[in-house]
């Protein structure tokens, strides 16, 4: 055990001495230190690699990642570097790396962390379609395949009601992926996806909500009022807030509206989306509601008025 801790110690301090060295010294250096077997490590690896801001950073991360993907139950059981691999080729938004973002998002590791067999890739496809929507435009197909993947993988069974959840990461990624990439083709997508649940995760469909209500379609209205007027305050909550935050002033009314039709804690949601609407007209509905006959209602617009502060636009 002594053994372990010193040499994972011993990386921990090449990688900071990494910082010191030139990039020809201190790539070859991380790149070692990458493939110790220690996977915190070699997140903090790649991290430094690319912190050295060398041309040849982004083929040596491909090159750690085909490394890692040849031999991954030994390299990369849990899919630790090659997370870390396409989290840092999506930021760099390079075009060499989509190669590898594309293979990434389809990976498929089946490995036992626990008890049974599991798809150990699902963090790392969610990653991917994050990463593959940052750096290629034409990432939609990809990012459609993730967003209605509902079923485990055969050689890792799960009980029926813990189904919809399994791979909830990737369609999540996938869909706010798709807001990223801002390809309108997605929007049909995210509309179906919204109108035709087929028990879907209430995260998904956040997601997806924030993504299409982002992008602004001519039928935003019809997709979203259901889950601003619906009994998931959650649901409720996000739509609010984020329509408050795309369309500003224009949808005062209608959350005022709203505040009338719903009940309780999601009261206080939507007076939360009309405090982000920065405009003085906010300020006077804020004033409004601070004598409001529900403690929900009172309680957000006095935390709307005293966060209220900054520049004011009367165009918003």
């Amino acid at each position: 055990m002594k053994q372990t801790n010193s040499a994972y110690e011993k990386v921990l301090q090449n990688i900071k001495l990494a910082a010191q060295m030139p990039p020809e010294d201190a790539i070859p250096l991380l790149v070692k230190c990458a493939k110790q077997g220690f996977p915190l490590v070699a997140s903090k690896a790649v991290q430094a690699l690319v912190e050295q801001n060398h041309p040849s950073v982004v083929q040596t991360l491909i090159d750690l990642y085909t490394w890692a993907e040849e031999d991954p139950s030994t390299r990369d059981k849990a899919c630790d570097i090659r997370i870390a691999i396409v989290e840092a080729l999506g930021d760099n938004r390079s075009q060499y790396g989509v190669e590898t973002l594309r293979k990434a998002i389809r990976t498929v590791h089946i490995a036992r962390l626990g008890p049974g067999p599991e798809d150990v890739a699902i963090p790392l496809r969610a990653a991917a379609a994050i990463a593959l929507a940052k750096a290629d435009s034409n990432a939609l197909y990809e990012l459609s395949l993730l967003l209605f993947d509902m079923q485990p993988h055969p050689k890792a069974p799960t009980a029926p009601v813990n189904v919809p959840f399994v791979k909830a990461p990737t369609r999540k990624a996938a869909a706010m992926g798709i807001g990223i990439l801002g390809d309108l083709g997605g929007l049909p997508l995210l509309a179906v996806k919204l109108k035709h649940t087929e028990g879907e995760v209430p995260d998904v469909l956040a997601e997806c909500l924030e993504s299409l209500i982002a992008m602004q379609p001519e039928y935003v209205m019809e997709v979203t009022l259901p889950y601003l007027r619906g009994t998931d305050e959650y649901l409720s909550a996000i739509t609010a807030l984020a329509l408050a935050e795309n369309y500003g002033i224009k949808v005062m009314s209608l959350l005022l509206e709203t505040l009338e039709q719903v009940q309780g804690e999601a009261k206080e949601a939507i007076v939360t989306a009309i405090s982000i609407i920065r405009s003085s007209e906010t300020r006077e509905v804020l004033q409004g509601l601070s004598d409001d006959p529900s403690p929900y209602v009172r309680k957000a617009a006095k935390q709307g008025l005293e966060n209220f502060g900054g520049n004011l636009d009367e165009k918003n």
